[in-house]
C-alpha cells in the first residue's frame, strides 16, 4: 500500500471517529437534559393541585429556550410548559388567581408557596416555572410557530424531539422560522437579547424577519405596545 492511500484510511478512521465521539456526546446531552426536565416537571407537579397531577402529566411538555440553555452547559432562567388543551389551561388559571394576593386588569399576582406569582393573559408564573397560556396545542402548532430555529425543540416526558434540525440545537446561528406568521415586530425586538447571549445573525437572516414584517404588517396591539415603549410586553 503506497503512502497517499496509508494517509487516505488513516484520515477516513479519525473522521469516523470524531464524527463517532461527537454523536455520543449529543446523545448523552439530550440524555442528561430528558433527566433534568423529568426533575423540573415532578417540581412543578408539586405545586399544583393534588387532582390534576394525572392531567399535567399526560398534556404538559417542555420548549422554548431552556433546552438550548441546558445543552450549552447553562442554567436556564426559567422553563416554559405547554398544554394541549384550553380546558385544563382555564382550570389552571381559575386555580392560581382564586390563590392570588392580588387583582388588576390584565394581571394577578403575589406570592405561592414562598414563590413569586404573576397570572398574565400570556403566562402563569411560579418562580422559574412557566404554564404558557396564550399559545395551546399539540407541538407541531405551537412550536412550529416559533420564531427561531434553535428553540424549536421540546421534551415530553421520556426524550428531546426536533421540530427543526439538530444542528440549530449544536450551533450559535439564529436562523428565522420563514413558515412564522406571529409576533414579528417582537422577534426582532428579541434579537439583540441573543446577540447579548453569544448568538449571531447573518444579514441574510434579518433581511428574512423584515420582509415577513413587511408582508404581515404591524398589528394595532403591536404599535400600542411601541408608542408605549413597553418592549417586555412582547411574548416568546
Amino acid at each position: 500500500m503506497n503512502v497517499i492511500k496509508r494517509l487516505l484510511l488513516k484520515s477516513n478512521f479519525f473522521r469516523k471517529t470524531i464524527h463517532r465521539n461527537s454523536e455520543e456526546i449529543h446523545n448523552q446531552k439530550l440524555s442528561d437534559i430528558s433527566s433534568h426536565l423529568r426533575e423540573v416537571k415532578n417540581e412543578l407537579l408539586k405545586l399544583l393541585p393534588m387532582q390534576m397531577w394525572q392531567r399535567f402529566e399526560n398534556e404538559a411538555y417542555v420548549s422554548g429556550g431552556c433546552i438550548y440553555s441546558l445543552y450549552h452547559d447553562k442554567q436556564p432562567k426559567d422553563y416554559d410548559f405547554f398544554l394541549v388543551n384550553n380546558s385544563l389551561v382555564d382550570e389552571l388559571r381559575e386555580y392560581f388567581i382564586d390563590r392570588a394576593g392580588y387583582h388588576g386588569s390584565d394581571i394577578n399576582g403575589g406570592t405561592y408557596n414562598d414563590l413569586p406569582l404573576t397570572i398574565t393573559n400570556n403566562a402563569i408564573s411560579i418562580g422559574k416555572y412557566q404554564i404558557i397560556t396564550q399559545w395551546v396545542g399539540e407541538p407541531q402548532e405551537v412550536i412550529g410557530d416559533f420564531d427561531f430555529r434553535h428553540n424549536m425543540f421540546y421534551w415530553w416526558n421520556k426524550r428531546v424531539y426536533t421540530l427543526s434540525d439538530w444542528s440549530y440545537l449544536k450551533g450559535n446561528a439564529l436562523v428565522y422560522n420563514e413558515q412564522r406568521a406571529r409576533d414579528i415586530v417582537g422577534t426582532i425586538v428579541r434579537v439583540p437579547r441573543f446577540i447579548q447571549r453569544g448568538m449571531t445573525i447573518t444579514q441574510k437572516e434579518m433581511s428574512k424577519v423584515l420582509l415577513k414584517l413587511h408582508n404581515v404588517g404591524f398589528t394595532d396591539k403591536e404599535i400600542e405596545i411601541l408608542e408605549n415603549n413597553k418592549l417586555d410586553r412582547f411574548g416568546s
